[in-house]
């Protein structure tokens, strides 16, 4: 009798054994889908490697622009396969229905970081900041010697700064249209609604001059190495990784947009546990944030991150408030209402 009980203690030992070593396996890895390229590597080196390191959980990672993690995950929600954990999206498409409704509500992540000092709004119900990070004008300042464009005004002016123009066409064209009406003469503070048709007829005028429309941050940069333009509108992560090749890469924060890059856990995710450790961890590390930024030249989601980065790069950040009313604040709300119907016109402009 007691060898019975002996043998039925040691297997249900065994079957706790079992299932722990279960829940472990199930723990081991997380997958994230974000754009890749210096973004991509940053995260990787300031993020997921230490996680791993503090935690054994392995981060996988699946390099896919914002419309195709979009258009991945809308498919998986469908099949009821879904197989990422975390998604980074520009804050505008984070915010949108089309992707709250296949996201998880982050407001118990928010609540868990709530102690951990980062700067308002970033955290919501759609998500967790990672950075704040800026689009702006950029020229190459070895082909103005004497000084290149500073403002969309005279970026525009092709005779008085000749040259190339590098402009994006991926699927967000609110911020070429946003561009394209302050150099025609809107103020920034009456932006929005956007008026389309004038925006596109002040493109007209310069589209002679671009020589890419591109589509990844990666691809952004490029040109500036081969000379194929000398201005553009770049991310600021992007230009950063050109200057610190050394290169004379001037800018400006005239018109400039600053817009977040939130991470999110979709629906369904199959180790949402994981995910939230993940964001946690991040959260939870000025430090990190720190490192994350020093590396791209992005705004940090804490104060007390910012002031651990170098004086420097602090220099070359949009974090006064003079800097800050030069930038263009998007209508979060205006651009997700009227998305398709830009989208729509943008297509058919560009395909002319």
């Amino acid at each position: 009798m007691n060898a019975t009980i002996k043998l039925m203690s040691l297997l249900a030992l065994g079957g706790l054994a079992l299932c722990s070593a279960m829940s472990s396996q199930a723990e081991e890895s997380l997958t994230v889908a974000l754009e890749g390229g210096s973004y991509q590597q940053s995260l990787r080196t300031s993020l997921f490697e230490p996680f791993t390191k503090a935690t054994g959980i392995q981060v996988n990672i699946v390099t896919a622009t914002a419309q195709e993690q979009i258009a991945r995950l809308r498919a998986m929600a469908q099949t009821g396969s879904v197989n990422w954990d975390v998604i980074i999206l520009g804050d505008i498409e984070a915010h949108a229905d089309r992707v709250k409704s296949i996201t998880e509500d982050m407001s118990g992540l928010c609540q868990k970081v709530a102690s951990k000092g980062l700067l308002p709004g970033a955290c919501d119900a759609s998500g967790l900041n990672l950075d704040y990070g800026v689009t702006y004008l950029a020229y190459n300042g070895d082909q103005y010697p004497k000084g290149g464009p500073t403002n969309w005004s005279e970026f525009w002016d092709t005779e008085r700064f000749p040259g190339g123009r590098a402009l994006p066409d991926f699927n967000d064209p609110w911020r070429v249209m946003a561009a394209a009406l302050v150099a025609d003469g809107v103020a920034l503070n009456k932006l929005f609604p956007l008026d389309v048709d004038r925006a596109l007829r002040k493109l007209d005028q310069i589209r002679p001059q671009v020589t890419l429309w591109w589509k990844t941050g990666d691809q952004s940069i490029q040109g500036y190495r081969s000379g194929q333009y000398a201005a553009g509108m770049i991310w600021k992560t992007r230009a950063s990784v050109l200057q610190k090749e050394g290169r004379n890469i001037k800018s400006s924060f005239d018109g400039a947009i600053m817009i977040s890059d939130r991470a999110t856990i979709p629906k369904g995710a199959p180790h949402r546990a994981a995910a939230e450790k993940l964001l946690e961890f991040f959260a939870s590390s000025p430090a990190m944030q720190a490192k994350h930024c020093e590396s791209l030249g992005c705004v940090p989601v804490s104060s007390e991150a910012m002031r651990m980065m170098s004086p420097d790069t602090q220099k070359g950040l949009p974090n006064t408030d003079a800097l800050r009313s030069r930038l263009i604040v998007p209508d979060v709300q205006w651009i997700n209402a009227n998305r398709d119907r830009l989208l729509e016109r943008w297509n058919a402009w560009i395909q002319q």
